[in-house]
């Protein structure tokens, strides 16, 4: 029997493990039973707690999902902001469909064969076909039924771009410090992170008035895109300002924002959907747990520090290994320039990026540091490096490789400023890239990555300069890692760029384009030449 969404509720089930948080729950089903009667009042208390207003002869078909031959499925994980977006718009929309809950720290061959590039939670399955990305769903189910239900986008299209503009803003500008809020375990790192994330909610109260033109809502009258994608975060907003001791959404400094998210709260559709704040709290005190563990593995008064340069692939490999660890970290841009006292002190031997300093002992070289990273935080994440010796030894050779023998031509290509020069220093270059396509089939054992599964030690020596590839490529008019010639290496590339830790880690290409145009500028210059 297939239920509506309005009717389903939150869906706690067994030992899930949720998306972007990285936290882990286990809700137990015990039954104790001394009679029939008894059995059913304690299994229909059981259920209105997940299923309220579903009839109990129809809940065991809700838990379980229906759907006629699996028309409309979503995979997802009963607390994530992301599935909760998905979630609310199916609603909203008075949709029926199936709803499998995954375990994330072991994801279904559906999950993986549905989602191979993120391998992430909300997918929904249309029609056997998936669509991927809590947004892009959203707009998928907008236009699919846009005669059901209010609609998501305004049919103006100023109004449109202006609503995906602020959808946009909440994932890409104000989660970023509002997850350092929620990570943070500390009080200095509390107050750093609050005071980092206040500003973005004082852009998104002016967006409020912008969008909402003195209606109830982001969308105007009836709930839109933005206050789907911003108003999924409500409930874990509030929880955070409960164990941080903070309020995020002010209604003395924020009075629309605070008002708008009452209302929110209220639709019909998000009710039914919203996980229960208890619930979430419970999940967060356990990875909050976890986080303060780490943070004291990482040093008292959480010593942990970077020293680095953006632009360095050197310094990525080390953020992207703490980003992949999970591990909180004090990050200090360096000027090669203007070499500070602490970068002297710390590595007098090359006075370069990256050093790390761990309760106040450095690491350098970045090799060293991601194998540090790994060995000094094994239970952190997948390990970079693999159990196996003779695995090991391969990608700590593969790892050699790419920095004495791959980097030397490509720096060649880098460096060069005519068109002369790019294509003899191409000419070196590619056969270099033959060998390390050849040497990720080696590695991978046709899995995603150099490491296997996850992304390993290979992967972030090599991948740290996936960005720097494509910048020089631009400018050169080269195109070194080219799908046709390397199609090992070209799919692997996608897949590492799209990676969280990698992703946070990683600059921005048209900055760095136009830090390596000034580069070349100087290079070309006859100070530069000499």
């Amino acid at each position: 029997m297939r239920t509506s969404v309005a009717a389903r509720g939150s869906i706690l089930l067994g030992m899930t493990k949720e998306a972007h948080y990285h936290t882990t729950l286990n809700f137990g089903q015990e039954y104790c039973t001394t009679n029939g009667t008894t059995e059913k009042n304690r299994e229909e208390k059981e259920y209105d707690k997940r299923l309220p207003g579903v009839p109990l002869q129809d809940r065991e078909s809700a838990m379980t999902g229906g759907g006629e031959g699996g028309e409309l499925r979503l995979l997802g994980t009963w607390s994530s902001p992301w599935v909760i977006r998905v979630r609310v718009a199916l609603g909203m929309k008075g949709l029926s469909y199936e709803y499998s809950e995954e375990d994330l720290s072991r994801k279904s061959e559906l999950l993986l064969s549905s989602n191979p590039v993120h391998k992430k939670v909300p997918i929904l399955i249309h029609g056997g076909r998936p669509v991927c990305e809590s947004l892009v769903v959203l707009e998928y189910v907008d236009e699919i039924w846009g005669a059901t239900g209010p609609t998501l986008l305004p049919a103006d299209p100023y109004d449109r771009a202006t609503a995906r503009l602020w959808a946009n803003y909440v994932n890409d500008t104000f989660f970023p410090p509002w997850k350092a809020l929620f990570r943070s375990t500390t009080a200095e790192q509390r107050a750093e992170a609050f005071k980092n994330v206040v500003p973005h909610v004082e852009t998104l109260e002016r967006a409020f008035g912008e969008c909402s033109k003195g209606k109830g809502f982001f969308g105007g009258d009836a709930a839109g895109l933005v206050d789907v994608a911003f108003g999924s975060h409500l409930v874990w907003i509030k929880v955070v300002d409960e164990v941080a001791g903070t309020t995020l959404i002010d209604e003395a400094k924020f009075p629309s924002l605070a008002a708008w998210a009452e209302r929110f709260l209220a639709v019909d559709a998000v009710r039914q959907v919203m996980p229960d704040a208890g619930d979430i709290l419970n999940q967060y005190k356990g990875q909050h747990i976890t986080l303060t563990q780490f943070a004291a593995m990482a040093g008292k008064g959480g010593e942990l520090q970077l020293l680095g340069t953006w632009y360095s692939p050197y310094a990525i490999r080390a953020k992207i290994a703490l980003e992949l660890k999970g591990l909180s970290y004090e990050y200090i841009e360096q000027d090669l320039f203007g070499k500070s006292e602490l970068l002297l002190k710390s590595n007098p031997v090359h006075k370069k990026v990256p050093v790390l300093i761990h309760g106040g002992r450095p690491v350098c070289e970045s090799r060293v540091v991601l194998e540090y990273v790994d060995e000094a935080w094994p239970g952190a994440a997948p390990p970079l490096l693999p159990a196996d010796t003779h695995d090991r030894a391969t990608a700590r050779f593969w790892a050699t490789y790419f920095d004495s023998t791959f980097f030397p031509p490509w720096r060649a290509l880098m460096r060069a400023t005519t068109g002369e020069q790019r294509a003899e220093a191409f000419g070196n270059a590619v056969p270099q890239v033959e060998v390390l396509e050849r040497a990720f089939g080696e590695c991978s054992k046709g899995k995603a990555f150099f490491g296997g599964d996850a992304v390993g030690l290979v992967d972030v020596v090599v991948g740290s300069f996936v960005v720097w590839f494509k910048v020089v490529d631009e400018v050169a008019g080269t195109s070194l890692l080219d799908a046709a010639k390397f199609p090992g290496l070209a799919a692997w590339a996608e897949r590492f760029l799209a990676v969280d830790a990698v992703r946070e880690a990683m600059p921005d290409a048209g900055k760095l384009l136009e830090h390596y145009k000034g580069f070349l500028a100087k290079l070309a210059s006859p100070a530069g030449s000499t």
